[in-house]
C-alpha cells in the first residue's frame, strides 16, 4: 500500500512489511523498530498520529511469520496532510527496511 485516506475521526491499524525481501526464519526486532509519522512541512508528529503503545510484530496475510510492524494510526488534520508515514524496521539478521505510505486526511 503506498497510500490511503481517512477522516479525522477515524483510528485504525496499518503496517509495513518485509514479505518480499524475508529471508527464512528471520524475523522483524521489535525492540529495534520504530514507526514515525511527518507532516506535509515535514514536522514530527509521531505521537499525534500514531499511537506509540500499539506498535507490534505480526504476521502478513501474505505469508510468512513476524514480518510486518503494525500501529494504529489516528487523528490528523487535512490542511496538513498528506502525512507520511515510516516504517524502520530491523530485523534479527541485521538486515534494515524502510517502508512509507502516505496518510492523507479528509475533511469535508
Amino acid at each position: 500500500m503506498d497510500s490511503f485516506s481517512k477522516q479525522p475521526y477515524e483510528a485504525f491499524v496499518i503496517y509495513g512489511d518485509i514479505v518480499d525481501v524475508q529471508l527464512a526464519g528471520e524475523a522483524i526486532a521489535i525492540g529495534n523498530s520504530s514507526v514515525v509519522a511527518e507532516d506535509k512541512d515535514g514536522n514530527d508528529v509521531s505521537t499525534v498520529v500514531l499511537d506509540q503503545s500499539t506498535i507490534a510484530v505480526g504476521d502478513s496475510p501474505d505469508g510468512g511469520t513476524s514480518n510486518i510492524l503494525q500501529i494504529q494510526c489516528r487523528a490528523g488534520v487535512g490542511t496538513e496532510s498528506p502525512y507520511k508515514v515510516s516504517f524502520k524496521m530491523e530485523t534479527d539478521q541485521n538486515n534494515k527496511w524502510e517502508v512509507d505510505v502516505k496518510m492523507k486526511v479528509k475533511e469535508l
